[in-house]
């Protein structure tokens, strides 16, 4: 599923949806996209094969190298130079490497590229409570200028509980700890 189809989805979810302005959606979708990359982040794993050499340029949708480990799980040193990735060639050194690093989810080609399939449910809902809270301020408004009862419509403060729910849901579900754990693991022997 691309961003702009996660963004039709969620789109479907509304009744009425009268914050519809395709540039503010926009923004709703890549701030969703960046908050699941700063809350819990994706880790996307690449094979490389002694052919490719030592010298790895940079994925687009690269943010942060994560690790690279050979085919028994030794870790490599690497390091990233501009647009490289150079890994030092070790004696013990056992091909296929293996890459991970974390995905800049909020640079993703909107009509082109894919929200891996794992993310889309929660970034889908997160993307909901985002376009829930000026969407019920423009139906609360347009419903007191019209005189109808508003009884029904959900407080800012319950939409914006929800969305601090889901941000703390992604937070404690990504990958960012385990990255973090990984690379905290290295020093320690």
């Amino acid at each position: 599923m691309t961003p702009n189809e996660l963004l039709e989805s969620v789109k479907s979810r509304f009744i009425v949806l009268m914050h519809n302005e395709p540039d503010k959606l926009k923004q709703l979708l890549i701030q969703a996209l960046r908050a699941y990359q700063d809350r819990a982040g994706h880790v996307a794993r690449v094979r490389l094969d002694k052919a490719g050499g030592l010298s790895i340029p940079l994925p687009a949708n690269y943010l942060e190298l994560v690790a690279v480990v050979d085919s028994t799980g030794d870790w490599m040193y690497a390091d990233v130079t501009g647009e490289t990735i150079e890994i030092e060639n070790t004696w013990g050194m056992r091909w296929p490497l293996y890459m991970e690093y974390l995905v800049e989810l909020s640079a993703l080609d909107l009509d082109k590229d894919t929200v891996p399939p794992t993310l889309v449910g929660i970034i889908q809902n997160y993307l909901q409570a985002l376009i829930e809270i000026p969407n019920t301020t423009r139906i609360r408004n347009a419903s007191i200028f019209s005189k109808v009862d508003t009884s029904n419509l959900s407080d800012e403060n319950t939409l914006t509980q929800r969305k601090e729910a889901l941000e703390a849901e992604m937070s404690g579900r990504g990958a960012i700890p385990r990255a973090v754990a990984i690379y905290s693991s290295i020093g320690k022997g």
